[in-house]
């Protein structure tokens, strides 16, 4: 059991990790998204002067509503990170199948669909960037993304499972 709670305690530490990061990335995203609008025609200006081609306020649009998709992502990620560590604290005081392992493992889920479904926009947000040699691969249709948001509610399930039968086993002793 040491090896696997020095990987727990690992984890958990990288989770937090990715928490705070997560909090200071979405604070960033926000204020860049509110610091464009009273700076857009510098920004147009710098774009047009560096891309004469391109139409600036089209792609000053686009920057600013993926700012913003950023700091909407932040949130399931945030519920992600924050039940993460709070299931593996729990594993790591013996206490795997506790009923409140099950609503968070189901919360990751949500959290995991939300975050797929965050393609819609990017979808509708990628097209303003055509024609200007800016990779568009950063979206994309992933069956494994989609497959983890299975994944996870079957796992929620099969944590309910357990907790009930532990307290069923707790009940009987």
């Amino acid at each position: 059991m040491g090896r696997r709670d020095r990987i727990l305690r690992l984890t958990l530490g990288v989770l937090r990790l990715l928490l705070a990061l997560n909090i200071l990335f979405a604070i960033i995203f926000l204020l860049a998204a509110i610091a464009s609008l009273p700076l857009h025609d510098m920004l147009a200006a710098r774009m047009v002067a560096k891309y004469p081609v391109i139409d600036a306020e089209r792609m000053i649009g686009g920057i600013r509503a993926l700012l913003l998709v950023g700091v909407v992502a932040s949130v399931p990620a945030h519920v992600i990170f924050s039940r993460l560590i709070a299931v593996i604290r729990t594993v790591l005081a013996g206490e795997t199948f506790a009923s409140p392992n099950a609503r968070r493992v189901r919360a990751i889920g949500w959290a995991l669909l939300a975050i797929q479904l965050l393609d819609i926009p990017l979808f509708a947000i990628l097209p303003r960037f055509a024609g200007t040699g800016v990779g568009l691969d950063g979206s994309s249709f992933s069956i494994g993304g989609w497959l983890s948001v299975l994944v996870a509610f079957v796992l929620a399930r099969v944590f309910a499972e357990g907790a009930a039968l532990r307290e069923d086993l707790e009940g009987t002793v």
